[in-house]
């Protein structure tokens, strides 16, 4: 049964046609034909669904397509699926055949790597300990030159290079034992040049101790002059100082007496001022005081109602605490 909602025939599509690249350019373009050949109209309700009408074919085409092309693609997925399934399988299996076939090559292999290994550390060390060898003769060699030199070749070098490192060794014994006769002589040089020494300087110590015996007593009796001439000086400094501390202290004396002359005429000064002061400002105070009196004097009016009253009460508070505040300010005047 044909679908009017489509701009196609899905009864007439066929698969391997539609998706291929002339297949798919020939279904579009009888599509877009069909949609170009509608006459759209605005204008009327009729010519509005019918717009609308049209793009939901246009959409209903565009599913069906899909929807065959996801039908095709899942089909293809389970076959590639299923043959990749085989590829696996004949992979493992060929490669187990493989390496089953190989084993004793690779078991081979395997022997001969150790082998070549413990030749190769064998080597190794032979080479290291040729090179300690050469070492110990004063012979620095790098570990590739020594790898290429053969038996005979190393045992020719190792022949020279004792013969020459016995003759180096007798050269430096012999220089060492030079060395140390001439240490020696000299060593013996400088013992007698210490007893020589020694024996000047006890000569100039003798002298020297001579000198300061005579220098001794001379320093002794230009001590003693200096220490009387010391003396005397000091006797003379402390009886002027001793004049000099009794006339500051008299001094001092004097401008105490002076300055509590002067502390005494300040005070009485002072006084007199602040009496003045006071007498000045006692008219004040007591007008202050009269003041305060006549506030607290108060005449109390008759009210009636409770809030009258309490509107009395609290006035009369505050007068109280005004004639209070101005007797305290009175006194400090």
């Amino acid at each position: 049964m044909m679908d009017n909602n489509l701009l196609v025939v899905a009864e007439k599509l066929d698969v391997t046609v539609v998706f291929s690249d002339k297949g798919m350019a020939k279904l579009l373009d009888e599509i877009k034909t069909k949609v170009i050949a509608h006459v759209s109209d605005t204008s009327s309700e009729q010519g509005r669904k019918d717009i609308i009408s049209l793009a939901y074919k246009i959409t209903r085409s565009k599913t069906l397509i899909d929807d065959l092309g996801k039908g095709v693609v899942a089909d293809w997925k389970k076959k590639a699926k299923l043959i990749d399934e085989h590829r696996k399988t004949a992979r493992d299996f060929l490669d187990d055949l493989k390496n089953t076939a190989r084993q004793p090559l690779t078991d081979w292999e395997a022997e001969q790597a150790v082998i070549k290994a413990k030749e190769d550390a064998a080597a190794k060390e032979k080479i290291q300990k040729r090179i300690d060898t050469l070492f110990a003769l004063n012979v620095i060699m790098p570990f590739s030159d020594v790898a290429t030199l053969d038996d005979n070749s190393y045992e020719k070098l190792l022949a020279e290079k004792t013969e020459a490192y016995k003759i180096e060794q007798a050269r430096i014994e012999e220089e060492r034992k030079k060395k140390e006769i001439e240490a020696e002589r000299l060593e013996q040089l400088a013992e007698e040049q210490r007893i020589e020494s020694d024996r000047l300087a006890k000569i100039q110590t003798d002298q020297e101790k001579r000198e300061k015996e005579i220098t001794a007593k001379e320093k002794a009796i230009e001590d003693q002059k200096r220490a009387a001439i010391a003396l005397e000086e000091r006797k003379i400094w402390e009886e002027r100082e001793s004049e000099r501390l009794r006339m500051q202290a008299e001094k001092i004396a004097i401008e105490t007496v002076e300055r509590k002359k002067q502390e005494e005429i300040a005070r009485l000064v002072t006084e007199k001022a602040e009496q003045k002061r006071q007498s000045e400002l006692l008219p004040d105070k007591e007008k202050l005081y009269a003041f305060a009196r006549s506030i607290e004097a108060r005449i109390i009016p008759d009210v009636k109602s409770e809030d009258a009253k309490k509107i009395v009460d609290l006035a009369l508070k505050d007068l109280q605490r005004i004639a209070t505040t101005i007797i305290k300010k009175a006194d400090y005047l």
